[in-house]
């Protein structure tokens, strides 16, 4: 049973000296655990697989846990995402996963914490693709925009990138199962497909999470930190800097949802970073502080802000990066997140969300 096999490979990686193996009653669908320690005691621990870690699959495992969270009750996954750890820790859950990160306060005095594992922004778990510059750039240009076929060439010329390069990634992405090669082998005939774009957002917004760049932030005391933005900042960063908002701020202006504008988080072009972000910075009334202002400034390539959107007259990321940012802060980001996905990224990709799972193109 595949899930009883990683279930007890994982607590038996943090639990360092335990012998773990299912119960005799054991099923899939509920691979409960028993835990032998060096002492001589067993325990009984019922575990929640959460399959890749995702907030949203942590939220579906544990629906019907009982509050306050019980003793022998483990999630367990693949790789808990940040989102899905501080949704856990709200609720005070005892969990686990393959990369060693566990926070278990058991029956009988069963105890590990294990911080979270840092990953390398590259190469996130469970996949063989490197996240590379050029790897994060066109994926996020082909989940930005519309269903198309998907050519190496002209994918090129809207990400600025090489086509040997962007070849050479859609090979990659091909080997991932998320695009699929249609048409002839060869020719003006030959492209490929996107098949599954949850599945390439997923890999892709983790990595965009944990690539995150240089950060400057601000603080002006105001009450209204998007009336802020309507006026003297968003003004001021128009005439020095591009730009675009992310965040609560262009959840706010892209995809209205039922939250607070508590702090702005704001994409500036890495040639605008340093003096001209200062002088727009100077005359949208902010002053530079070390933490806790109100306003965030992150440094983005300019490929990034190429496919912001206008709303509202202001320039807002594009909707899959939208998504990623969202999803990287608290459990309610991820809520906000899951709308912007479901209003603003599944409608552009009707024909990869029917066809996921069916990579079978034609050979290369």
């Amino acid at each position: 049973m595949q899930v009883e096999n990683r279930s007890d490979r994982i607590l038996a990686s943090v639990l360092d000296g335990a012998v773990v193996r299912a119960t005799p009653d054991a099923t899939p669908a509920q691979p409960d655990m028993i835990v032998r320690t060096r002492d001589g005691r067993e325990i009984v621990l019922e575990i929640k697989w959460a399959a890749e870690g995702w907030p949203a699959d942590v939220r579906r495992v544990a629906h019907d846990v009982p509050q306050p969270w019980p003793e022998r009750v483990v999630v367990v996954a693949r790789h808990l995402s940040p989102g899905a750890i501080e949704w856990l820790r709200e609720l005070d859950a005892n969990w686990a996963d393959e990369t060693g990160q566990a926070r278990i306060f058991g029956p009988d005095g069963l105890l590990v914490i294990r911080e979270p594992a840092v990953r390398r922004a590259d190469a996130p778990p469970g996949s063989a693709l490197s996240w590379s510059p050029s790897a994060l750039s066109l994926a996020e240009s082909i989940l930005a925009r519309p269903d198309e076929p998907l050519v190496a060439a002209q994918l090129a010329r809207v990400s600025h990138w090489s086509t040997p390069q962007a070849a050479s990634v859609l090979k990659a992405f091909d080997g991932e199962k998320w695009t699929a090669k249609r048409g002839p082998a060869r020719g003006p005939a030959a492209h490929r497909e996107l098949i599954d774009a949850d599945g390439m957002l997923a890999s892709w917004s983790a990595a965009v999470a944990a690539y995150r760049g240089e950060v400057r932030v601000a603080h002006r005391a105001t009450r209204d930190v998007m009336g802020l933005l309507h006026g003297e900042l968003g003004a001021a960063l128009n005439r020095h800097v591009t730009w675009a908002a992310s965040g609560w701020a262009g959840l706010e202006l892209a995809a209205p949802f039922a939250t607070t504008t508590p702090t702005l988080h704001l994409y500036v072009a890495d040639e605008d970073f340093a003096g001209p972000l200062s002088t727009a910075m100077k005359e949208g009334g902010l002053r530079e502080v070390d933490e806790g202002g109100r306003v965030n400034f992150w440094r983005a390539d300019r490929r990034v802000l190429e496919l912001a959107d206008e709303h509202g007259a202001l320039p807002v990321a594009d909707a899959p990066r939208l998504y990623a940012d969202l999803a990287s802060f608290d459990a309610r980001g991820q809520d906000a997140a899951d709308h912007v996905k479901r209003e603003l990224i599944d409608p552009l990709h009707p024909v990869s969300r029917s066809n996921a799972g069916s990579a079978d193109g034609s050979a290369v």
